[in-house]
C-alpha cells in the first residue's frame, strides 16, 4: 500500500489490512507523539493537592506533535473504516454511525473490525484477498461522485473561405454568315444551253390516230379456253366395236 493509497477513500481493504495498517500503527504514533511533546517539555504534568485518592497527575496542553498525530489518526481511521464499509458492500457514509450513542461504535467495530467483507468484487473494487474477477475488474465510480472532466483542447476554427465560382458556359464566339451567305449560285449571269426554253419536238402537233383510244376488245371478258375450236373426237371413234362379226357381203 502506498502513501497515497493510506490517505484514500477509494477502494477495499480487508481485516487484516485494517489492523496492521491503520488501527495498530494509529495507536502507536499517539503514544511516540506524546512521549515527544512530554520529553521536550510542550506538555507539563501538575499534582492535584487535594485528590479524593490522595494524589493525581493532569497534563495541561497539546503539543506540536500530538496534535499532527491527532489529525493524521482522524483522517487515517476516517479512511481505514470507510474503506472497511466498501469491502462489505456499503457506503461509506456508514462511518456517521459512530455518532450514534453507545450502539453506533459498536456495530461500526463489529462491522469493520471483526465480519468479512463480500467475496469477489463489488461495485468498490476488486476483492483484496484476491480470487476469481479480480483481474478483470475496472473500477467504476460511485453513483454521484465528481469526476474531473478533461480539459478541451483549443482547436482553431476555419478561416472563411470564398466559395468556388458557379458552372457558368463558356463564351460562345459569334457565329458568322455560313460559307457562300450572299454570293450567286454557279451558273448565276451565264447564257443558258442551247433549246433553253424551248418546246420538245412534236410539241402542238396533232396526235396519232387512235391515240386515246382503247384497244380492241378493252372491256370484254376474255373468251374461254378452246372457244371456236372444234372440239377433239372421243377415243375409238370411226373404228369398229371389239368382237364384232364383219358384216358378210351378199352378192
Amino acid at each position: 500500500m502506498t502513501f497515497g493509497q493510506w490517505f484514500s477513500f477509494q477502494g477495499r481493504i480487508r481485516r487484516k489490512t485494517w489492523w496492521l495498517a491503520y488501527v495498530l500503527p494509529l495507536i502507536a504514533l499517539s503514544i511516540v507523539a506524546s512521549v515527544i511533546d512530554i520529553s521536550l517539555g510542550f506538555v507539563t504534568f501538575t499534582e492535584d493537592a487535594m485528590p479524593e485518592d490522595g494524589f493525581s497527575v493532569s497534563a495541561q496542553g497539546i503539543g506540536p506533535f500530538s496534535l499532527l498525530a491527532l489529525i493524521t489518526s482522524i483522517w487515517g481511521g476516517l479512511a481505514g473504516q470507510v474503506k472497511r464499509w466498501h469491502d462489505r458492500d456499503k457506503s461509506g457514509w456508514w462511518v456517521l454511525i459512530n455518532f450514534i450513542p453507545l450502539v453506533g461504535p459498536i456495530w461500526a467495530l463489529v462491522e469493520t473490525a471483526f465480519l468479512s467483507g463480500t467475496p469477489g468484487p463489488n461495485r468498490f473494487g476488486p476483492d483484496p484477498k484476491g480470487g476469481a474477477g479480480a483481474a478483470q475488474w475496472q473500477a467504476a465510480p460511485p453513483p454521484g461522485a465528481w469526476q474531473p472532466q478533461q480539459p478541451q483542447q483549443w482547436q482553431p476554427q476555419p478561416q472563411w473561405q470564398q466559395p468556388p465560382p458557379q458552372w457558368q458556359p463558356p463564351p460562345q464566339a459569334p457565329q458568322g454568315p455560313p460559307p457562300g451567305y450572299g454570293q450567286p449560285p454557279p451558273g448565276y449571269g451565264q447564257q443558258p444551253p442551247p433549246g433553253y426554253g424551248q418546246p420538245p419536238p412534236g410539241y402542238g402537233q396533232q396526235p396519232p390516230p387512235g391515240y386515246g383510244q382503247p384497244p380492241p376488245g378493252y372491256g370484254q371478258p376474255p373468251p374461254p379456253p378452246g372457244y371456236g375450236q372444234q372440239p377433239p373426237p372421243p377415243p375409238g371413234y370411226g373404228q369398229p366395236p371389239r368382237g364384232s362379226v364383219p358384216p358378210v357381203r351378199r352378192e
